[in-house]
């Protein structure tokens, strides 16, 4: 693989029912720096975002909330090549090309969490159009959202919900994936990426080493 693109979504926007969702552009800069440090290929970074980046800046399009703005990533002929998605309260802590390597089919993969094994959308690779998604989620999203943020469903809610019941997917390999989650307690040792859920946001644990040394 000579180049892949590094890819976030940002949306500016304020929910007091959930302060601890609430994310800056410093997180953007955080996600950058954490990928800059570790990987040795060639990368462009984009945001896709409501406001104006210092990177290079997608415009969201919908008006989605929260997690639901990550449909987005399937608009049709955004990137070429590869690409690779991370949640801003992702930390990356090691080299993440070997786990891109990994990664040898075209069609996604997302994460498979330690709770419940649900396949969470917290880290995804692709390199295939998957814009029926996007276009479907446009035509019908309040049916979409109302069916998949609906407590009383078993398992999985959410963006990742629609993601990974409606693409054939795989698994990233779990050496690569690490976990501080909301649900069950999680053993780690020099991770790669280590992944937050819940209200364990990075700016929330910054007493741990892991996010004092790679939360940078």
């Amino acid at each position: 693989m000579n180049k892949i693109n590094i890819v976030c979504v940002y949306k500016d926007q304020t929910n007091d029912s959930t302060p601890w969702q609430k994310y800056s552009e410093d997180d953007v800069d955080r996600l950058y720096r954490g990928v800059s440090r570790n990987i040795n290929i060639d990368f462009d970074f984009h945001c896709i975002s409501n406001r104006e980046t210092k990177y290079n800046t997608i415009p969201l399009v919908t008006d989605s909330d929260g997690f639901w703005n990550k449909i987005e990533l399937f608009r049709k002929d955004l990137f070429n090549g590869p690409r690779l998605y991370f949640d801003l309260d992702v930390v990356i802590c090691d080299d993440i090309t070997p786990m891109i390597e990994s990664c040898t089919d075209s069609k996604l993969y997302m994460v498979e969490e330690p709770y419940r094994a649900i396949h969470n959308s917290s880290v995804m690779l692709w390199n295939q159009d998957y814009s029926d998604l996007y276009d479907n989620y446009v035509t019908n999203q309040a049916d979409i959202v109302r069916e998949h943020d609906d407590v009383t469903r078993q398992g999985v809610l959410g963006d990742q919900a629609y993601i990974g019941e409606n693409i054939e997917h795989n698994i990233i390999d779990k050496k690569y994936i690490d976990w501080e989650h909301h649900k069950v307690d999680c053993d780690y040792v020099d991770p790669t990426v280590l992944i937050f859920t819940g209200r364990k946001k990075p700016h929330l644990n910054q007493h741990l080493d892991v996010v004092k040394n790679n939360w940078i």
